[in-house]
């Protein structure tokens, strides 16, 4: 999986432009031309950054967990952010809509369901194994998640999707 490009790096600059006026004809301004965050979904799959990057276009993932909750949170409601394909090219701008802290045991079903990965228990079990993967892929400390974990749940829409890319939309 190539590295996550900067918010100047030229295919971030171009995305956001084409972006931008895209969406200023629909009347929707970009605040700033910088996205307040550039992300992958699947950890160091390009496949599975690729299937999710395409649920998150269909409108069936419409969501999304992260730990740890980053300190400080650089994005709010409101805020874009940048979904990169398995190329690390950008696919699809999504607009966050809402984010909550909790305990890992309280996510609702509902979310859990809108992450599109299938059962809760498939949710549950996932990110169990993903949070493992990603802090020994990253050097660090193994800190043990579990129930008690804080968690940050966000909710999303997408708001543009590369010219390329919309034909996976449904």
């Amino acid at each position: 999986m190539a590295l996550t490009p900067s918010a100047t790096h030229p295919d971030i600059v171009a995305f956001m432009s084409l972006a931008s006026a895209c969406l200023a004809s629909s009347n929707i301004l970009l605040d700033s031309a910088q996205p307040k965050d550039i992300f992958h979904f699947g950890g160091t799959s390009p496949q599975l950054a690729d299937s999710r990057l395409y649920l998150a276009i269909q409108g069936k993932k419409t969501a999304t967990t992260s730990w740890p909750v980053p300190d400080p949170l650089q994005w709010g409601v409101g805020d874009y952010s940048i979904i990169l394909d398995g190329n690390g090219k950008p696919g699809a701008l999504m607009q966050t809509v809402e984010l909550k802290t909790c305990k890992f045991r309280d996510v609702t079903d509902d979310f859990a369901l809108a992450e599109a990965e299938g059962s809760v228990e498939n949710y549950k079990q996932g990110h169990r194994e993903f949070y493992a993967e990603q802090r020994l892929r990253e050097g660090k400390p193994l800190e043990e998640f579990g129930d008690d974990s804080q968690v940050l749940c966000e909710r999303f829409v997408v708001v543009f999707v590369r010219e390329d890319l919309r034909h996976h939309v449904l």
